[in-house]
């Protein structure tokens, strides 16, 4: 068997190869189609691992994360619909000061970084089982902070008919 050399990249000496056989990587694509040794098709970790950092992001993960965006988008609009139809306040202070300050495109502005960073975060830690749950409870908190949208824009005037004097 002849022996092949390298160039150490910080020294520039010439080594010898010191890795024996031959390249595994050509074998392995003919064996893996043909044998019954398949790659493994959990998931990814464990559930004895801890959590750790990946760079790769997969569909449900983007998902809930575009999802929790969205809502945040109409949540602030929809907010900005009832302050202008003056049915509704800002119960955040934080937000509250930002109307008062720079009114409604300070608030999309301030309301975009305030949902977008947390959510970047979240994703990074996407592994991890809290970031699982604060994902799944920001995304739940959303679709409830909807319906009451929903509720304060077409519930209210039905209610309000109901119970005080639109029936016979």
């Amino acid at each position: 068997m002849k022996s092949r050399c390298y160039s150490d990249p910080a020294t520039g000496k010439l080594l010898a190869e010191r890795r024996s056989g031959g390249d595994r990587r050509s074998q392995s694509i003919l064996l893996t189609v043909f044998s019954r040794r398949r790659r493994r098709k959990s998931g990814g970790r464990r559930r004895t691992d801890k959590g750790g950092y990946v760079d790769i992001y997969d569909s449900r993960s983007w998902s809930i994360a575009i999802a929790i965006i969205v809502l945040s988008f109409l949540d602030a609009v929809l907010t900005g619909l009832h302050m202008i139809l003056g049915s509704a306040r800002e119960l955040n202070p934080v937000m509250g000061y930002v109307l008062d300050i720079g009114g409604l495109p300070a608030f999309f502005g301030a309301k975009t970084a305030m949902t977008v960073f947390p959510v970047a975060v979240i994703l990074i830690h996407k592994e991890w089982t809290l970031g699982k749950f604060a994902a799944h409870l920001c995304l739940w908190t959303y679709v409830l902070l909807m319906l009451y949208h929903l509720y304060l824009l077409f519930g209210v005037k039905k209610a309000s008919l109901f119970f005080f004097g639109g029936g016979a």
